[in-house]
C-alpha cells in the first residue's frame, strides 16, 4: 500500500514524533543554521588534530559498508588507534551507542562535532563529512572516501546541479578507494577528477575470501536474524534508490511466484528477502507504503555483504551491489520494470545487457529468467565482464586502508 497526498508530511511529521526523532530532526536543523555553523567552524579551528584519532561515518548513520570493514583492520594493525563512529539517532540507540570496533557518538550533537574537528582522518562512504553544519576541514587532516558503488552502470558525470554542488565538495577528500580500471575512469569524470585514487579494492568485499568456515557462520546469523532456518534457501531483492517512491510499487510485487519460480530451477524451499534503500526503508518506517507479508523484510540488517553471502539468489534493477554479488558464486537476475525511463533520465555506462545477469521488465519474463537460467553461461560470462573491467578485488582492501591510515596517524 502507497501512501498518497498532502499525508505524506504529516505522517512523516507523527512518526518523527511517536519514534522519539523529532528532537533529533530539530538538531540537524540547528546546525546547519547559518549562524550556527559560522560558530562550529570558528571553534573547530581553535582545536588540535588528535594524531591517533579516525572518525567513522556513513551515509546511513550506521556502522557499516567499507568503513565498517576498514574500522575492524585498523584496530587489529594498530591497537592504540581511538577509533570514533559518528552515528545516526536512530542507530545510535538501536546499538545502544555501542559500537563492534571504538566508540560511538550521535551526529549532530556538540560532542560529534568535537569529534570530527579532532580527528586525524576522516572516513566516510559518501560526503557525510562535507554536510552543512560539519566542522571543516582543516590543516592536519586527512579524508579517506571510499564511495558505495562498486562497477556500477549508473552514471555520476551528469550536468545535474546536485551532481556539480558535490563535485566542488569532493574536492576537499584525498584519496579515494578504487577496485578497478572501470572505477578509476567513472572517478576521474565525475567526482574526483584530480584526487588520489588508492586502488586497493573495496574493504566491504573481503567477506566474500572469507574461509568457507566464517562464511558459513555468517549464513547462520543472518538466516537466524531474519528468522528462517538454516536449510531454507535465500533471494535478496534490493531496488535502488529512486525520488519518484518507486520501492513503493514493492508493495504489489508476487514473492510468492518469484520464490516458486526459483525452487523450480534451483531446489529447495526459498525465501525472499527485501532489502531497501535507507531512504526508503526510512519512508516505510513513516507509514508511506507497506509490504506483502510472503516477503521477508531485510531493510534493517546493517550489513549488506553479510546479506549476499547468505544469499542463494540476487535480485536487484540498477543497485550496484549486484557487482559485488559477481564475486561470490550465486546467480544473479534484473528486474528493471523502468528501464526505459530510468536510462532516459539518470542514464547508463553501459548497456544492461553487456552485464551476466538475465534482464526482465516485468515479473512474468523475470519467473522465466529464473526457470531457464544457464549456469555455466552466467559463470563464463562472470569472469569475462569482471577482466574486461579490470576488477582486482583480492580480499585485502581493508588491510590495505588501514597501513594507509596507521601511515597518517603517526607523522
Amino acid at each position: 500500500m502507497k501512501r498518497k497526498g498532502p499525508v505524506i508530511f504529516i505522517l512523516r511529521m507523527l512518526n518523527s514524533v511517536r519514534s522519539g526523532m523529532f528532537a533529533a530532526k530539530l538538531r540537524r536543523h540547528f546546525f546547519k543554521a547559518a549562524p550556527i555553523r559560522w560558530i562550529v567552524a570558528s571553534l573547530s579551528r581553535r582545536r588540535n588534530v588528535e594524531c591517533r584519532k579516525v572518525a567513522f561515518m556513513t551515509f546511513s548513520g550506521s556502522c557499516s559498508c567499507n568503513p565498517k570493514y576498514i574500522a575492524r583492520a585498523l584496530a587489529e594493525k594498530y591497537p592504540d588507534a581511538d577509533i570514533v563512529w559518528l552515528l545516526g539517532t536512530a542507530e545510535y540507540r538501536r546499538c545502544r551507542g555501542r559500537v563492534e570496533t571504538g566508540r560511538a557518538v550521535r551526529m549532530w550533537t556538540l560532542k560529534a562535532m568535537r569529534e570530527a574537528a579532532t580527528a586525524r582522518v576522516w572516513v566516510d562512504n559518501a560526503q557525510g563529512f562535507l554536510l552543512d553544519g560539519m566542522p571543516p576541514k582543516k590543516g592536519g587532516q586527512f579524508y579517506l572516501n571510499t564511495w558505495h558503488g562498486s562497477l556500477g552502470i549508473k552514471r555520476l558525470d551528469t550536468a545535474d546541479e546536485e551532481v556539480q554542488a558535490r563535485r566542488k565538495k569532493m574536492s576537499a577528500v584525498d584519496a579515494v578507494l578504487v577496485n578497478s580500471d572501470f572505477e578509476e575512469g567513472v572517478f576521474r569524470g565525475s567526482f574526483f577528477p584530480e584526487t588520489a585514487l588508492l586502488r586497493f579494492g573495496h574493504p566491504r568485499n573481503d567477506v566474500f575470501f572469507l574461509p568457507e568456515a566464517e562464511k558459513a557462520a555468517i549464513r547462520v546469523r543472518v538466516k537466524k536474524t531474519l528468522g528462517i532456518d538454516n536449510g531454507v534457501r535465500l533471494a535478496i531483492y534490493a531496488p535502488t534508490f529512486r525520488e519518484n517512491a518507486f520501492a513503493a510499487a514493492a508493495g504489489s510485487l508476487r514473492f510468492d511466484k518469484w520464490a516458486e519460480a526459483l525452487s523450480a530451477r534451483f531446489s529447495g524451499e526459498w525465501r525472499v528477502a527485501l532489502r531497501l534503500h535507507p531512504h526508503d526503508a526510512k519512508a516505510m518506517a513513516d507509514g508511506l507504503f507497506s509490504l506483502p507479508p510472503d516477503v521477508l523484510d531485510a531493510s534493517s540488517y546493517d550489513d549488506m555483504q553479510e546479506l549476499l553471502v547468505t544469499a542463494d539468489a540476487g535480485i536487484t534493477d540498477y543497485s550496484s551491489w549486484i557487482f559485488d554479488f559477481l564475486l561470490g558464486g550465486s546467480p544473479g537476475f534484473i528486474y528493471a520494470p523502468d528501464l526505459s525511463e530510468y536510462d532516459q533520465s539518470r542514464g547508463f555506462y553501459y548497456p544492461l545487457s553487456e552485464t551476466p545477469f538475465p534482464i526482465a521488465e516485468n515479473e512474468d519474463v523475470l519467473c522465466s529468467n529464473i526457470r531457464a537460467f544457464d549456469s555455466e553461461k552466467y559463470l563464463a560470462d562472470k569472469a569475462a565482464f569482471l577482466a574486461a573491467r579490470g576488477c582486482m578485488e583480492d580480499g585485502r582492501a581493508a588491510e590495505r586502508a588501514a597501513e594507509w591510515i596507521g601511515e597518517r596517524t603517526r607523522q
